[in-house]
């Protein structure tokens, strides 16, 4: 029977160990909460950025010529591009970790690979690795510059709405102070209030029903992960402030789902930059004076497993999908 150092050491013949297989499991985990989402939250992003765009246009203050309209356009445009960059670079990102996977971590257990060959195929690899992390660090960057352009963007309505309204009085402008400080003080608040419900939303998301008894009487409340958002513009004429408000929600919504983006391209940047340090380990144990092959394919192994399920997500998100593992 093996003992307990034995158990936490790679196979020999090319079996992961406990140690790695788990680690392989909570990189799957984490992926999963960080992309699952992604494909409905762009649906979502596309369909609120076309009811703020209605809003503005059919609000008499403003209108499709304001350069409002065409402030908002733009950043929609912009939004567009980053998403359909961050899909290529999500392509060309898969495609290089399962060259990795099926090409690098079996030639490297092959008996006619010589050591200096081996170095030579991990360098080339450690050379390839920036490329891929400094593009999910620009994309994670944009994404999160497009959300705090998003959310203040409301603050610049008010602002356009304030200015064809009739002269302020002393008073009218005391409220317009403590408006703003209100305002100021919710966007701090609601910054809070998104993570809490992030944290909210990924228990729920395991969640399918929940049963509630009381005197015989049952109530089924079912969960689902997803609900369409379509545009709800009323017939009446909306008033500046309602406006604002509905403008406000949006844009928050947005911001909300454009961070979730940004959190996915950060986990992707984490992954390389952990995918650099194992090659570079590993090429480590084949450079020294006393070569370990067996160390450096250990490593190369431990790698493989960890970032497999990063091209499954990766090669969904390239084509607008969900990765289907469970």
């Amino acid at each position: 029977m093996p003992g307990p150092n034995e158990l936490n050491e790679s196979d020999p013949a090319g079996l992961p160990s406990y140690s790695d297989v788990q680690a392989a499991y909570r990189a799957r985990s984490e992926l999963r909460q960080n992309f699952m989402t992604l494909t409905n939250d762009q649906l979502d992003i596309q369909e609120l950025f076309r009811s703020v765009a209605a809003q503005l246009e059919s609000t008499p203050e403003i209108g499709a010529e304001h350069p409002l309209c065409t402030e908002w356009n733009d950043l929609r445009q912009r939004h567009r591009k980053v998403y359909r960059d961050s899909q290529q670079n999500a392509g060309m990102c898969a495609h290089f970790l399962k060259n990795f996977a099926e090409i690098l971590v079996p030639l490297s257990q092959s008996p006619e690979i010589s050591m200096a060959q081996k170095r030579q195929m991990i360098g080339k690899f450690l050379e390839t690795i920036p490329v891929h992390l400094n593009a999910a660090r620009e994309n994670a960057e944009k994404f999160g510059e497009l959300a705090k352009e998003v959310e203040v963007f409301p603050r610049k309505v008010a602002s356009a709405l304030r200015l064809k309204a009739e002269p302020q009085g002393f008073f009218e402008s005391v409220w317009t102070g403590l408006e703003e400080l209100c305002m100021s003080i919710w966007n701090t608040l609601n910054r809070l209030l998104v993570k809490i419900v992030n944290m909210f939303k990924l228990m729920l998301s395991r969640l399918e029903k929940m049963r509630f008894s009381c005197f015989g009487i049952s109530l089924d409340i079912h969960f689902t992960r997803y609900h369409s958002l379509e545009s709800e513009l009323n017939s009446h004429e909306m008033s500046p402030r309602q406006v604002v408000g509905s403008v406000e929600e949006d844009a928050k919504a947005i911001a909300e789902k454009l961070t979730a983006f940004e959190s996915a391209w950060h986990v992707v940047r984490l992954a390389c930059s952990r995918l650099l340090s194992d090659l570079a380990l590993a090429r480590s144990f084949v450079s020294c004076d006393f070569p370990i092959p067996e160390a450096c394919d250990s490593n190369l192994r431990a790698a493989a497993l960890v970032h497999t399920p990063l091209v499954e997500c990766l090669n969904a998100y390239s084509v607008g999908k969900s990765p289907d593992f469970m």
